[in-house]
């Protein structure tokens, strides 16, 4: 009996009309899905390309005589010293500013800050947040220009300079 209105519903257009649309919306679905994932894929890639643009375009050449102390932040005062506003800043000396050889970019090791781990003195640019380079500079092929190893010590080929 079962079987006899198996066999009738099967025959019945109207039933298979809306089993092939049923079908049809479920393989445009699963399209629709593979396309998003797709898009979804590309926009990561582009996202990653924008902001290694952006990284190598906050690299410009600066042609300065003397840029900001980027450890004290320009104020000459060592803000991580034990004894507070009494100390002068290790890397300028309480002048503010430093003395640079143009052109200049800002430093990968330290993003610019001039320190390291917490308060340590960046190695790479020895606390300025910028580093001299040559104009005809290349980007270094051992690190690809992001100044680190994959040990994440600096790059000894351009020493965190990211740049040869």
């Amino acid at each position: 009996m079962l079987a006899m209105k198996e066999d009738a519903r099967n025959a019945d257009p109207e039933v298979t009309e809306t089993r092939q649309r049923r079908r049809s919306a479920v393989q445009r679905m699963e399209s629709l899905d593979a396309q998003l994932q797709k898009l979804r894929t590309e926009r990561r890639a582009l996202l990653r390309t924008l902001d290694e643009i952006s990284k190598h375009e906050a690299r410009r050449y600066r042609f300065v005589d003397s840029v900001r102390c980027a450890y004290c932040r320009g104020t000459g005062i060592d803000s991580n010293s034990k004894w507070g506003s009494l100390c002068d800043c290790p890397v300028c000396g309480g002048a503010g500013k430093i003395a640079v050889d143009p052109p200049v970019v800002s430093c990968l090791r330290c993003s610019g800050t001039g320190r390291e781990r917490g308060d340590l003195t960046c190695l790479a640019c020895k606390g300025t947040g910028v580093v001299s380079v040559r104009e005809d500079a290349t980007t270094c092929p051992e690190c690809k220009g992001t100044g680190k190893h994959p040990t994440d010590l600096y790059c000894t080929a351009c020493k965190g300079q990211g740049i040869v």
